[in-house]
């Protein structure tokens, strides 16, 4: 995206120091609100949706992260954290023996779109 407010650029610093997380709008707003960044709830949506469309962003349900270059998040299942919001790319061997399994065993091509598994990382089920 060429056009880059000040708000703007403070909303891609949150999502870049947070990539490893699915962040929602209130997650933004909270922190920007934090930095005495007031920003209109509108603008955040209306910018996380440019994001969104340009392709920089993958929206899970009502939160967003910041798209790692390396994943094809499109080709694979994504495990996030229901404690920490942690979004972690199950982009492994794992995925072409999951997608075989089910298109053979029950015939159905599995679109990971927006394929997320809930559960809890590593960290938070210590």
């Amino acid at each position: 995206m060429t056009y880059r407010t000040n708000n703007r650029a403070r909303i891609m610093d949150f999502l870049e120091k947070n990539k490893d997380k699915a962040v929602s709008v209130v997650d933004i707003e909270k922190h920007l609100d934090s930095q005495d960044n007031h920003v209109n709830v509108t603008t955040i949506y209306r910018y996380l949706d440019k994001l969104e469309e340009a392709g920089e962003l993958i929206k899970v349900a009502s939160t967003y992260q910041l798209v790692d270059r390396d994943h094809r998040c499109d080709e694979h299942l994504h495990l996030k954290c229901k404690k920490c919001g942690k979004l972690i790319h199950l982009d492994c061997g794992f995925m072409d023996e999951i997608s075989s399994h089910v298109l053979q065993d029950h015939g159905f091509t599995i679109s990971c779109d927006d394929s997320i598994i809930s559960g809890l990382c590593k960290d938070c089920s210590l």
